[in-house]
């Protein structure tokens, strides 16, 4: 059941000067795009060079705001949440009558121990921490400084990294002396690079890289089908992750539903060995998908 909000009602309660500061964070465009979560909604704010992630929503019956700044009582709304509200009423969006900040539920089993373990360690102890593991686990490293706004789309050098990958897996079969574990090696490094790849914020240049890291696969991927005797890695352990990203990025980058089309059929062109199956593309397309051709099965 959808909740309804008193908007004027709302404005009226926030003190003129938390209500000043949100305003200045949507005019600076300090407000990430608007999430549905929890049966509310968040964004994140950028304020002061730090971001932070409000959530709004109904608990209990009541409008509420959560957010990790610290600025004031747990019981009054920020200048942070306000600015998310105040977005989220302009989109009009739907509340649910009985919310969760940021989907909060019941903690998987798996997580609960880390979940605790985070909550006894002070901000220096956990900051170590998460320093520590960024220096020795890249795609860790690349999310993170993702979430904090410090990565840009368009870093040539992370490009050129990952055309180096490309090139290195294409030329794994090269030579009289290579082995079934070399392809299989070269596609764990692509799925691992295509990974780190995809944490950064999308650019269209990484289309393309996509596009010839599955085509690069696809090719590999003849010599496993022929050697299905001696292999440990199934083609499609590869293919499925490779064109998981490239339709993941083919949305971020909000594509129009004939050119997504077109790079498709290209694609199918191009990788004879069946890596890409268009009825993967069946929820970008709909109906469209069928007519983009069928690739050959495993």
């Amino acid at each position: 059941m959808a909740a309804l909000i008193d908007v004027s009602a709302f404005r009226s309660s926030i003190p003129a000067e938390v209500t000043a500061v949100a305003e200045r964070l949507l005019r600076d465009g300090q407000v990430g795009d608007l999430e549905s979560v929890g049966g509310g909604a968040r964004a994140v704010v950028s304020d002061g060079g730090i971001r932070f992630q409000p959530w709004v929503g109904v608990i209990d019956r009541a409008f509420t705001g959560d957010c990790d700044c610290g600025g004031r009582p747990a019981d009054e709304f920020c200048a942070h949440a306000v600015a998310v509200a105040l977005t989220a009423f302009d989109a009009g969006a739907r509340f649910s009558a009985a919310g969760h900040p940021h989907g909060a539920g019941p903690v998987e089993p798996e997580r609960a121990d880390y979940l605790r373990a985070v909550q006894r360690l002070g901000p220096r102890q956990l900051t170590d921490l998460v320093v520590a593991h960024a220096v020795r686990d890249r795609l860790f490293a690349t999310s993170l400084l993702g979430k904090a706004g410090m990565l840009d789309p368009a870093d040539e050098s992370a490009l050129a990294g990952f055309q180096a990958v490309i090139r290195d897996a294409s030329n794994a079969t090269t030579g009289t002396r290579w082995e079934i574990a070399d392809v299989e090696n070269a596609g764990h490094r692509l799925v691992a690079e295509v990974e780190i790849l995809r944490a950064r914020p999308a650019a269209p240049g990484m289309l393309d890289l996509i596009e010839k890291a599955i085509e690069v696969w696809d090719e590999l991927a003849g010599n496993l089908i022929d050697a299905y005797y001696a292999r440990r890695t199934d083609p499609e352990e590869i293919g499925e992750p490779l064109v998981d990203a490239h339709q993941d990025l083919c949305v971020r980058l909000d594509l129009d539903l004939d050119e997504i089309a077109d790079r498709l059929a290209g694609l199918l062109d191009r990788c004879p060995n069946g890596t890409v199956d268009p009825a993967a593309y069946a929820e970008l397309l709909g109906e469209q998908a069928g007519t983009v051709g069928r690739a050959p099965r495993w």
